[in-house]
Protein backbone atom coordinates (compact mmCIF):
# COMPACT_ATOMS: atom_id res chain seq x y z
CA UNK A 1 0.00 0.00 0.00
CA UNK A 2 2.90 2.22 0.59
CA UNK A 3 4.07 1.87 -2.87
CA UNK A 4 0.51 2.93 -3.95
CA UNK A 5 0.86 5.84 -2.28
CA UNK A 6 4.35 6.74 -3.48
CA UNK A 7 2.62 6.25 -6.83
CA UNK A 8 -0.21 9.01 -6.06
CA UNK A 9 2.56 11.31 -4.97
CA UNK A 10 4.64 11.39 -7.70
CA UNK A 11 1.48 11.47 -9.65
CA UNK A 12 2.08 7.86 -12.31
CA UNK A 13 -1.45 7.76 -12.31
CA UNK A 14 -4.80 9.03 -11.02
CA UNK A 15 -6.06 8.26 -7.55
CA UNK A 16 -9.48 7.95 -9.56
CA UNK A 17 -8.23 4.93 -11.94
CA UNK A 18 -8.84 1.15 -10.63
CA UNK A 19 -5.49 0.21 -9.67
CA UNK A 20 -6.94 -1.20 -6.43
CA UNK A 21 -9.59 -3.25 -5.43
CA UNK A 22 -12.72 -1.64 -3.86
CA UNK A 23 -12.73 -3.05 -0.47
CA UNK A 24 -9.08 -1.73 -0.23
CA UNK A 25 -9.74 1.74 -1.40
CA UNK A 26 -12.82 1.48 1.21
CA UNK A 27 -10.30 1.19 3.99
CA UNK A 28 -7.51 3.87 2.59
CA UNK A 29 -10.29 5.88 2.61
CA UNK A 30 -10.59 6.14 6.09
CA UNK A 31 -7.64 7.18 6.35
CA UNK A 32 -6.27 10.56 6.92
CA UNK A 33 -3.21 10.43 5.01
CA UNK A 34 -4.87 8.91 1.95
CA UNK A 35 -7.03 12.21 1.73
CA UNK A 36 -4.34 14.49 1.35
CA UNK A 37 -2.44 12.44 -0.93
CA UNK A 38 -5.70 11.76 -2.90
CA UNK A 39 -6.26 15.74 -2.86
CA UNK A 40 -2.58 16.05 -3.97
CA UNK A 41 -2.83 13.85 -6.91
CA UNK A 42 -6.48 15.54 -8.54
CA UNK A 43 -5.30 18.56 -8.05
CA UNK A 44 -1.35 18.18 -9.83
CA UNK A 45 -2.34 15.67 -11.85
CA UNK A 46 -4.97 18.22 -13.43
CA UNK A 47 -2.73 20.81 -13.87
CA UNK A 48 0.08 18.79 -15.42
CA UNK A 49 -2.45 17.67 -17.94
CA UNK A 50 -3.72 21.18 -18.75
CA UNK A 51 -0.52 22.73 -19.23
CA UNK A 52 0.47 19.98 -22.02
CA UNK A 53 -2.37 21.41 -23.79
CA UNK A 54 -2.34 24.68 -26.48
CA UNK A 55 -5.35 26.18 -25.23
CA UNK A 56 -5.38 29.98 -23.49
CA UNK A 57 -6.59 28.95 -20.04
CA UNK A 58 -7.86 30.62 -16.82
CA UNK A 59 -6.54 28.92 -13.64
CA UNK A 60 -7.88 29.69 -10.48
CA UNK A 61 -5.83 27.40 -7.75
CA UNK A 62 -5.30 27.72 -4.24
CA UNK A 63 -3.26 30.07 -4.69
CA UNK A 64 -5.86 32.57 -5.08
CA UNK A 65 -7.00 31.89 -1.55
CA UNK A 66 -9.62 29.21 -2.24
CA UNK A 67 -9.54 25.01 -1.51
CA UNK A 68 -10.56 24.57 -5.17
CA UNK A 69 -9.28 24.32 -8.50
CA UNK A 70 -11.27 25.64 -11.20
CA UNK A 71 -10.05 25.94 -15.32
CA UNK A 72 -12.05 27.20 -17.82
CA UNK A 73 -11.17 28.96 -21.71
CA UNK A 74 -11.81 32.56 -22.97
CA UNK A 75 -14.53 31.97 -25.87
CA UNK A 76 -15.14 35.76 -27.34
CA UNK A 77 -16.45 37.32 -24.29
CA UNK A 78 -17.51 34.20 -22.26
CA UNK A 79 -15.77 32.07 -20.17
CA UNK A 80 -16.03 28.48 -20.73
CA UNK A 81 -15.63 26.40 -17.80
CA UNK A 82 -13.60 23.25 -18.61
CA UNK A 83 -12.60 21.86 -14.77
CA UNK A 84 -13.52 22.35 -11.03
CA UNK A 85 -12.18 20.44 -8.26
CA UNK A 86 -13.74 21.60 -4.59
CA UNK A 87 -11.98 19.67 -1.87
CA UNK A 88 -13.15 22.07 0.68
CA UNK A 89 -14.63 20.48 4.35
CA UNK A 90 -17.52 23.26 4.10
CA UNK A 91 -17.40 23.67 7.97
CA UNK A 92 -18.99 26.85 8.17
CA UNK A 93 -22.10 24.74 7.68
CA UNK A 94 -22.38 23.47 10.89
CA UNK A 95 -21.23 25.76 13.13
CA UNK A 96 -21.86 22.54 15.79
CA UNK A 97 -19.01 20.26 14.29
CA UNK A 98 -16.15 20.41 17.05
CA UNK A 99 -12.73 21.66 15.94
CA UNK A 100 -10.99 18.70 16.31
CA UNK A 101 -13.16 16.82 13.75
CA UNK A 102 -11.44 15.65 11.02
CA UNK A 103 -13.74 15.11 7.73
CA UNK A 104 -12.41 12.19 5.88
CA UNK A 105 -14.11 13.75 2.58
CA UNK A 106 -11.40 14.33 -0.62
CA UNK A 107 -14.34 16.17 -2.34
CA UNK A 108 -16.30 16.61 -6.07
CA UNK A 109 -14.56 16.71 -9.19
CA UNK A 110 -16.67 18.94 -12.08
CA UNK A 111 -16.08 18.10 -15.83
CA UNK A 112 -17.64 20.08 -18.52
CA UNK A 113 -19.48 19.02 -22.07
CA UNK A 114 -20.83 20.65 -24.63
CA UNK A 115 -23.09 18.75 -27.34
CA UNK A 116 -25.39 19.52 -30.21
CA UNK A 117 -28.65 17.90 -30.08
CA UNK A 118 -31.51 19.35 -32.07
CA UNK A 119 -33.99 16.91 -31.35
CA UNK A 120 -33.68 17.74 -27.58
CA UNK A 121 -33.32 21.54 -28.63
CA UNK A 122 -37.26 21.40 -30.52
CA UNK A 123 -38.46 19.61 -27.08
CA UNK A 124 -37.20 22.29 -24.76
CA UNK A 125 -38.93 24.57 -27.00
CA UNK A 126 -41.99 22.78 -26.87
CA UNK A 127 -41.95 22.61 -22.97
CA UNK A 128 -41.41 26.18 -23.05
CA UNK A 129 -44.37 26.96 -25.45
CA UNK A 130 -46.69 24.68 -23.49
CA UNK A 131 -44.96 26.46 -20.25
CA UNK A 132 -45.92 29.66 -21.24
CA UNK A 133 -49.56 29.00 -21.98
CA UNK A 134 -50.19 28.09 -18.39
CA UNK A 135 -48.69 30.95 -17.36
CA UNK A 136 -50.59 33.20 -19.89
CA UNK A 137 -53.80 31.25 -18.47
CA UNK A 138 -53.03 31.61 -15.09
CA UNK A 139 -54.93 33.92 -12.39
CA UNK A 140 -54.21 35.14 -9.14
CA UNK A 141 -55.64 33.22 -6.06
CA UNK A 142 -55.55 35.83 -3.88
CA UNK A 143 -57.77 38.72 -3.66
CA UNK A 144 -56.27 41.96 -3.78
CA UNK A 145 -57.64 44.50 -1.07
CA UNK A 146 -57.58 48.15 -2.57
CA UNK A 147 -55.00 50.78 -0.92
CA UNK A 148 -53.04 47.68 0.31
CA UNK A 149 -49.28 47.54 -0.42
CA UNK A 150 -47.60 43.75 -0.23
CA UNK A 151 -49.06 40.74 0.87
CA UNK A 152 -49.45 37.11 -0.68
CA UNK A 153 -51.60 38.94 -3.61
CA UNK A 154 -48.42 41.08 -5.07
CA UNK A 155 -46.37 38.88 -4.09
CA UNK A 156 -47.61 36.28 -6.15
CA UNK A 157 -48.28 38.75 -9.16
CA UNK A 158 -44.37 39.83 -9.15
CA UNK A 159 -43.41 36.05 -9.19
CA UNK A 160 -45.49 35.61 -12.00
CA UNK A 161 -44.39 37.65 -13.99
CA UNK A 162 -40.59 36.82 -13.43
CA UNK A 163 -41.53 33.43 -14.19
CA UNK A 164 -43.53 34.93 -17.34
CA UNK A 165 -40.05 37.18 -18.56
CA UNK A 166 -37.64 33.95 -18.14
CA UNK A 167 -39.66 31.63 -19.85
CA UNK A 168 -40.12 34.05 -23.11
CA UNK A 169 -36.67 34.57 -22.08
CA UNK A 170 -35.88 30.83 -23.27
CA UNK A 171 -38.48 30.82 -26.16
CA UNK A 172 -36.78 33.58 -27.81
CA UNK A 173 -33.10 31.80 -27.26
CA UNK A 174 -34.67 28.52 -28.64
CA UNK A 175 -36.76 29.77 -31.18
CA UNK A 176 -33.97 32.10 -32.85
CA UNK A 177 -31.59 28.89 -32.48
CA UNK A 178 -31.31 27.50 -36.76
CA UNK A 179 -27.16 26.85 -36.59
CA UNK A 180 -24.44 26.57 -34.41
CA UNK A 181 -22.62 29.76 -34.56
CA UNK A 182 -18.53 29.68 -34.40
CA UNK A 183 -18.94 30.06 -31.10
CA UNK A 184 -20.68 27.40 -30.30
CA UNK A 185 -18.51 24.79 -32.22
CA UNK A 186 -15.65 25.90 -30.32
CA UNK A 187 -17.35 25.30 -27.17
CA UNK A 188 -18.46 21.74 -28.18
CA UNK A 189 -14.98 21.17 -29.89
CA UNK A 190 -12.89 22.24 -26.48
CA UNK A 191 -15.26 20.97 -24.19
CA UNK A 192 -15.02 17.51 -25.34
CA UNK A 193 -10.95 17.68 -26.02
CA UNK A 194 -10.60 18.82 -22.32
CA UNK A 195 -13.55 16.01 -21.18
CA UNK A 196 -12.07 13.19 -23.31
CA UNK A 197 -8.60 13.74 -22.12
CA UNK A 198 -9.86 13.55 -18.53
CA UNK A 199 -11.93 10.55 -18.70
CA UNK A 200 -8.98 8.68 -20.17
CA UNK A 201 -7.00 9.45 -17.08
CA UNK A 202 -9.52 8.92 -15.10
CA UNK A 203 -10.09 5.43 -16.55
CA UNK A 204 -13.80 6.00 -16.64
CA UNK A 205 -16.00 5.63 -19.63
CA UNK A 206 -19.11 7.56 -20.19
CA UNK A 207 -20.83 4.56 -18.71
CA UNK A 208 -19.15 4.65 -15.92
CA UNK A 209 -21.76 7.51 -14.81
CA UNK A 210 -25.12 7.04 -13.62
CA UNK A 211 -27.75 10.18 -14.56
CA UNK A 212 -29.26 12.16 -11.73
CA UNK A 213 -32.00 14.88 -12.36
CA UNK A 214 -31.06 18.25 -12.23
CA UNK A 215 -32.83 20.70 -10.30
CA UNK A 216 -35.53 23.02 -11.77
CA UNK A 217 -33.73 26.45 -12.91
CA UNK A 218 -34.59 29.60 -10.84
CA UNK A 219 -36.68 27.87 -8.47
CA UNK A 220 -39.53 27.26 -11.60
CA UNK A 221 -40.62 23.43 -11.12
CA UNK A 222 -39.72 22.82 -14.35
CA UNK A 223 -36.83 20.54 -15.65
CA UNK A 224 -35.02 21.61 -18.95
CA UNK A 225 -34.24 19.06 -21.57
CA UNK A 226 -30.62 21.04 -22.52
CA UNK A 227 -28.96 20.29 -18.99
CA UNK A 228 -27.81 16.86 -17.88
CA UNK A 229 -25.98 15.94 -15.18
CA UNK A 230 -23.88 12.41 -14.49
CA UNK A 231 -22.05 11.08 -11.47
CA UNK A 232 -20.00 8.73 -10.40
CA UNK A 233 -19.30 7.78 -6.86
CA UNK A 234 -16.37 6.35 -5.39
CA UNK A 235 -15.34 6.48 -0.83
CA UNK A 236 -15.37 10.35 -0.35
CA UNK A 237 -15.35 11.61 -3.96
CA UNK A 238 -17.60 12.32 -6.75
CA UNK A 239 -17.07 12.68 -10.19
CA UNK A 240 -19.37 14.64 -11.99
CA UNK A 241 -20.42 15.01 -15.52
CA UNK A 242 -22.29 18.50 -16.18
CA UNK A 243 -23.53 18.34 -19.74
CA UNK A 244 -24.78 21.10 -22.15
CA UNK A 245 -26.90 20.58 -25.04
CA UNK A 246 -27.47 23.25 -27.49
Amino acid sequence: MQEYLNSLIGLEFSVIRDYIKDEDREVLAELEVYKKVAIYNIYNRALKLFKMKDIQLSISSNENGFESLDVSTPINDKNVRLFHFNYSENRSFNDKIPDEYKTMRIGTVNLYQTLESKELREKELNRVMNKLEMLYDAHNPYPSPRKKIGGPSQQWSREHSLEIAEYERLFTELDSKKELTDEDKRKIEITNEIYNLLLEDYGLTKESFEEVRNRPKFGFESYSNLQKTLVKRQPNLTITTDIKYI
